[in-house]
């Protein structure tokens, strides 16, 4: 660096800060400037025009005023910041670097959410496929995240610039159990785990009757199926047979699927059997990393609150490996940053702990995304008073990144090539972006509603409040989201001033909940993007154990006052809510639990059943389920004879040829394409083979018709009622002039037209 630079350098960063309050109110200033900007000029380009020259502007302001002498204006504001508890509590006198580090951490994190939150994402409702299914939450969702960066970037600031404490002795390492002990505590809480809720789940891969449908015949497994059906005829998976679940997700459900026998209940079944593998392991690792106590307060947390044990049976949907890292991830990080031990400078650990998140980012997006957010906010929460030098840290954070990064190419590169590590994540990010911003396949929330109705009658107030559809969903999602927020900024403010003279009893229970905070606040997130029931629960490992943990760490940690006083009364409010309205789900369990053994065998009758039916040969009812018995609800649906009928004639029509599906089953109550893909047997020319169950805009439409019509040697198949579609008519303004065949496909009656590039 040029001398002239350096020197100018030295200029602007050193020297001690004047006029503290005024740079503060400066720098809100200017992050309300940014919010207000983004608000009336939403669009991208215009924003950043503006928001740049007034980041610009904010901090070289900030700057004269931090090297001017001390001003009467931040002496008045001193006075009246005091007044009202928001003083500045500082060690000595902090540098210019510092001031202009923080204030730039203010408007950085106003102007990000501006950017995040209130710009316009170029998607409107005349953009979606599907109108209703358009809600924007990026305010509420960055708003949750930005908050909490902000509290614990201050907490970091505080810790290196202006108190500088940063950095204490490590937690004593507690006594290390003997490996007999260990092991005797993970089989019990596996045995524990399985009974109380896992043969329970199990249960449902016994059909309730042979004369009704099966629970596995719904839309959530049945959205799964055409996807695999394509992996079985020869597509990449994810990248041509796409879904939304995951590429090892994907790859895990056709593995079982294939050794169950290949059909929709063997698809079920193992989904279930992976769910309850889940369930066990995330227990015993609570168990090994926290303590017996807090596997089994979770084990009764997730009976009275919302948690994946509410969605097991929505095994299409809640298939438990797409969030399984984050909770782990979270307190295996809390463990090694704020208890470790003489081996904290291993290599070890971090690279333990990003292998786990490759391999669970190869799972989902979901463990990709989370297992980064909770690396992050780990750092940003821990560091400042972990015994690591940031020379440490960033080591440590490197290492993670790193090994998890080899682990996700390298199971990509083995499964479906290195050359698609590009195509997942793109595809990965793509749908999460959609989803921040809005864009979904089905409703966002149960309905509900509220209505509140004053009056006055001849004198008298009369007033009523009804409420109508599942509200309490709702309340939670945002109400715990909110919990959240404070637990997090309370445990940052107790790691701050109280972890240094802490006890090592007291150190061992913050750590701990410090972990399952982490975990609760990060998955939490995805609840937050929808406000039903099912997508409350599915993510919610940790959160159960967290609200009973609260009024432990509300008594323990925080000072006596007004504060702790409310968080204690919330707190035990909630448990008491929770007891009272899940006394029936927990002596519904204890009775599970009875029978487990019988649900167990039951269930090992079918599963080799399942097995025994590998490798028949595949008709329309042993796609549904390949043991016989259970066959006859399918065949005597109504829509059963025509969904065999069709797939007869067009087989003999395609001799092996990929077709593209257009609503092909309108008598079938699923009314998707994945039946009879599944069912049939076809093979995509998209990949697409659900465009009802895929997220997407009509851009991403316009690209799907794009593809259909530049295939070689493709078909389509259009039904009766899609002749009128926007494929079917750029199908035909594109080969009106080429060579087609097209022929209507009639049975038991008219079905459709196929037609079919020659």
């Amino acid at each position: 660096m040029p001398p002239a630079i350096s020197r100018r350098l030295r200029w602007v960063l050193q020297g001690p800060a004047s006029n503290l309050y005024l740079c503060g109110v400066i720098s809100l200033a200017a992050a309300v400037l940014l919010l207000v900007e983004a608000t009336v000029f939403p669009a991208k380009a215009t924003f950043i025009l503006l928001a740049v020259p007034t980041m610009i502007a904010a901090l070289v302001l900030i700057h004269a005023v931090a090297r001017a002498g001390t001003l009467r204006l931040d002496d008045a504001i001193g006075r009246i910041a005091s007044g009202v508890g928001l003083a500045i509590r500082i060690d000595g006198t902090p540098g210019i670097c510092a001031v202009l580090l923080y204030c730039a951490g203010v408007v950085g994190a106003a102007g990000g959410y501006a950017w995040l939150a209130l710009t316009a994402t170029g998607i409107t409702r005349d953009d979606v496929v599907v109108v209703w299914s358009l809600l924007d939450k990026r305010q509420p969702v960055f708003a949750y995240l930005v908050v909490v960066a902000f509290v614990l970037f201050h907490r970091a600031m505080v810790c290196l610039f202006f108190a500088q404490t940063y950095g204490h002795p490590a937690v004593p390492a507690a006594p290390r159990r003997w490996w007999l002990a260990r092991l005797a505590g993970a089989v019990l809480v596996a045995v524990v785990a399985y009974g109380w809720l896992g043969a329970e789940a199990l249960r449902d891969v016994v059909p309730a009757g042979e004369a009704t449908l099966a629970k596995f015949y719904e839309y959530h497994s049945l959205v799964h199926l055409g996807g695999l059906e394509q992996i079985r005829l020869g597509a990449t998976p994810y990248v041509e047979a796409q879904t939304q679940y995951g590429l090892g997700n994907q790859l895990l459900a056709y593995v079982l699927t294939k050794a169950l026998g290949f059909s929709n209940h063997g698809f079920y079944a193992g989904v279930l059997l992976v769910d309850v593998v889940c369930i066990v392991t995330f227990f015993v690792v609570v168990q090994q990393v926290l303590g017996m106590g807090w596997a089994l307060a979770g084990l009764l947390g997730w009976v009275l609150w919302p948690s994946p044990a509410a969605v097991i049976d929505l095994a299409g949907w809640a298939i438990l490996t797409r969030w399984l890292a984050v909770p782990v991830l979270a307190l295996l990080l809390a463990r090694m940053l704020l208890a470790a031990g003489p081996g904290a400078g291993s290599w070890i650990a971090p690279v333990a702990a990003g292998l786990i998140w490759g391999a669970g980012g190869f799972m989902s997006q979901e463990n990709l995304s989370g297992g980064l957010l909770v690396l992050i906010f780990s750092l940003g929460l821990y560091g400042p008073v972990s015994s690591q030098p940031l020379a440490g840290l960033a080591r440590f954070a490197g290492l993670f990144l790193a090994s998890g990064a080899l682990a996700f190419m390298l199971l990509i590169a083995a499964t479906i090539g290195v050359g698609h590590t590009l195509d997942v994540l793109r595809q990965a990010s793509a749908q999460s972006t959609l989803v921040t911003a809005g864009v979904s396949n089905s409703v966002w929330s149960d309905n509900v509603g509220l209505t509140l109705t004053l009056e006055i009658v001849h004198g008298w107030w009369e007033d009523s409040l009804r409420t109508h559809g599942a509200v309490r969903p709702i309340l939670q999602a945002y109400g715990f989201a909110v919990l959240l927020m404070v637990v997090i900024g309370l445990l940052a403010g107790y790691l701050g001033r109280s972890w240094r003279a802490a006890s090592g009893g007291q150190r061992q229970f913050v750590w701990k909940f410090a972990g399952v905070a982490v975990g609760a606040y990060v998955l939490h997130l995805f609840a937050l993007l929808r406000s039903d029931l099912s997508h409350l629960a599915g993510p919610s490992y940790l959160l159960p154990l967290l609200l009973l943990a609260l009024p432990v760490f509300a008594w323990r940690c925080l000072r006596p006052g007004l504060g702790r006083g409310l968080l204690l009364l919330v707190s035990v409010a909630l448990i008491a809510d929770a007891a009272i309205a899940g006394r029936s789900e927990l002596i519904r369990h204890a009775q599970a639990a009875g029978s487990a053994w019988r649900d167990s065998m039951a269930a090992r009758e079918v599963y080799r059943a399942l097995r025994a039916a590998e490798g028949q040969p595949p008709d329309v009812a042993s796609r549904y389920s390949p043991i016989p018995r259970y066959q006859a609800a399918f065949r005597n649906g109504p829509s059963f004879a025509e969904l065999e009928d069709l797939a007869g004639l067009l087989r003999d029509k395609l001799q092996g040829r990929p077709v593209e599906l257009v609503l092909p089953t309108p008598a079938d109550p699923m009314n998707d394409p994945e039946l009879l893909y599944f069912f049939g047997g076809f093979r995509s020319v998209s990949g697409i083979t659900s465009p009802r169950g895929s997220l997407w805009t009509k851009s991403d439409e316009q690209a799907w018709i794009d593809r259909i019509l530049r295939s070689r040697n493709s078909c389509v198949f259009f039904d009766s009622k899609s002749l009128d579609s926007r494929l079917s008519k750029a199908w035909n303004d594109a080969t009106r002039n080429g060579a087609v065949t097209t022929e209507p496909i009639v049975g038991r009656r008219p079905y459709g037209v196929l037609s079919c590039k020659i």
